[in-house]
């Protein structure tokens, strides 16, 4: 009996810190550092932008969600600009598709490449779209999966004024 409730416990307590660690979305988190192509060509790092804020979206050319998001991306570039964030769209897939996309909708933001995902497997990356707002310090401030709305948007860079 004693043996059944120490495992018992011990479940409980691994479950706890389980869902403890899964549910906290990484937030405060140092941002996992990363080196990806870009679209157009060229190589982009993460370590690059340490001392700015960095909003990073991860897409695929087949989301309808994310094909509705982008262009909002893009057309609040001033204001993000205004914050000093930059925007890094990070394409789920092969560069030609990302490369489409972003040609025909007149998207101008930073276009990554994460072909084989290991970027998105280290930002916990379940489903598109999905947002990652990085903090001057390197730390994970904000995070959201599926539609964002620009009013959350607008929020998020209203948060880094506190960072």
């Amino acid at each position: 009996m004693l043996r059944q409730s120490r495992v018992g416990f011990l479940l409980l307590f691994l479950a706890l810190i389980l869902g403890t660690y899964l549910g906290r979305d990484g937030l405060s988190q140092p941002a996992p550092g990363f080196s990806l192509p870009e679209s157009g060509g060229g190589q982009v790092d993460l370590a690059s932008y340490r001392g700015r804020p960095v909003l990073l979206v991860f897409w695929t050319s087949s989301c309808p969600i994310c094909q509705h998001e982008l262009p909002l991306l893009n057309r609040l570039t001033p204001l993000f600009w205004s914050k000093g964030v930059s925007v890094l769209a990070i394409h789920l897939g092969g560069d030609q598709a990302a490369r489409e996309f972003m040609d025909s909708n007149d998207i101008g933001l930073t276009s990554l490449v994460d072909l084989q995902g290991k970027v998105a497997r280290a930002y916990r990356v379940g489903g598109v779209p999905r947002l990652v707002l990085i903090s001057p310090d390197g730390r994970i401030k904000r995070s959201s999966s599926g539609w964002t709305d620009e009013s959350v948007l607008r929020e998020w860079m209203d948060s880094l004024s506190g960072s």
